[in-house]
C-alpha cells in the first residue's frame, strides 16, 4: 500500500485520526474538534476534508437525515503502517534505527502502559520471527 498510499499533511491526519474515533461524523463534529486542538478556520477544515474526499480516504455517508457525514475509506491500521514506513524510508532513509531510539528515550513520559506492551509484542514477535535482512 505504501506507494498507493497518498502524502498527508499534519491537519490531514489529524483529520483522519478524528474520523476513525468518531465516525459517521460531520464537519461541523471534526471542525468543533480540531478547533478543541488549535485554532483553525471551519473553512480550513472543510477544505481539508473535502481534500481526504479527493485522495479516497474519506467519503460521505449516502441516505441519512440531518448533516451531510463522513467516514474513512480505510482502516486506521491499515493507512498508518504505510505513513509511518513512508516516513522511515523518506525521512529516516530507511532505517528504523533513529525512530527505536526515540521510542526507547521516551519511556515513560511519552508512552502509555498499552503502547509500552505493545511494543514488547512487537519485540517477541520479531525475536519468534527471526532476524530479517537489512535494507539497502
Amino acid at each position: 500500500m505504501a506507494e498507493a498510499t497518498p502524502s498527508l499533511g499534519e491537519l490531514e491526519i489529524q483529520v483522519m485520526r478524528l474520523v476513525w474515533e468518531h465516525q459517521p461524523c460531520s464537519e461541523r463534529q471534526v471542525t468543533d474538534r480540531v478547533q478543541a486542538e488549535k485554532p483553525v478556520a471551519r473553512t480550513t477544515v472543510l477544505k481539508t476534508m473535502q481534500r481526504l474526499v479527493e485522495k479516497g480516504l474519506l467519503e460521505r455517508v449516502e441516505g441519512e437525515a440531518g448533516p451531510v457525514r463522513f467516514r474513512a475509506t480505510v482502516a486506521r491500521d491499515r493507512l498508518l503502517p504505510a505513513l509511518v514506513r513512508r516516513f522511515v524510508e523518506r525521512m529516516l532513509g530507511g532505517t528504523a534505527g533513529p525512530l527505536a531510539a526515540y521510542l526507547a528515550e521516551s519511556g515513560a513520559e511519552g508512552l502509555s502502559a498499552e503502547d509500552l506492551e505493545a511494543l514488547r509484542a512487537l519485540v517477541r514477535k520479531m525475536d519468534e520471527d527471526g532476524p530479517t535482512e537489512p535494507g539497502p
